[in-house]
């Protein structure tokens, strides 16, 4: 069974500002720096037409709820990978992959940043958490997609604290 993602966001700047702030290095460090853990940017590569990286995020064992725990047994490093691309109308898409050794590729969505009339621009997630272990997998997923949410949520509120400090 899977767990359905849905998340959505606006922000006061348009979308290519967003996505500039979204995918910037410096912007990606700091944010995992104030969002906490043993984090770190694994990879990262911007273009024109769109940008990738790779993120390590660290969660320490003790904030990992135990019926997690008894799958990941440690710290768990969680990898997740995005991909932008910039579309003809301005906007950007793209995919999210997250995931664990225990769990890969756990979480898999789809994200789009278009700009909205007459100003600022939408963030939209939509994918799905799938954990295929018998017994724990509902469990797991329930608990992944209320995380990831969470997260979003963070991230988002980080985001427009780093706009209003950037421009």
């Amino acid at each position: 069974m899977t767990r359905r993602i849905e998340y959505r966001s606006t922000y006061e700047w348009p979308a290519a500002r967003v996505f500039a702030a979204l995918t910037d290095p410096d912007c990606l460090r700091e944010r995992l720096r104030v969002l906490g853990g043993d984090n770190e940017l694994a990879e990262h590569e911007a273009t024109a037409t769109g940008a990738r990286f790779r993120i390590r995020q660290g969660v320490r064992a003790e904030a990992i709820p135990s019926v997690a725990r008894a799958v990941v047994g440690g710290d768990l490093s969680i990898d997740r990978s995005e991909v932008w691309r910039r579309e003809d109308d301005g906007g950007y898409v793209g995919e999210v992959t997250a995931g664990a050794l225990a769990v890969p590729q756990a979480i898999t969505a789809s994200q789009r940043l278009r700009d909205l009339p007459p100003a600022g621009c939408e963030f939209v997630v939509a994918g799905d958490v799938k954990v295929g272990i018998p017994l724990l997998g509902g469990k797991l997923e329930d608990l992944f997609a209320s995380e990831v949410h969470s997260l979003l949520a963070a991230e988002h509120e980080f985001t427009v604290d780093w706009l209003s400090r950037h421009g």
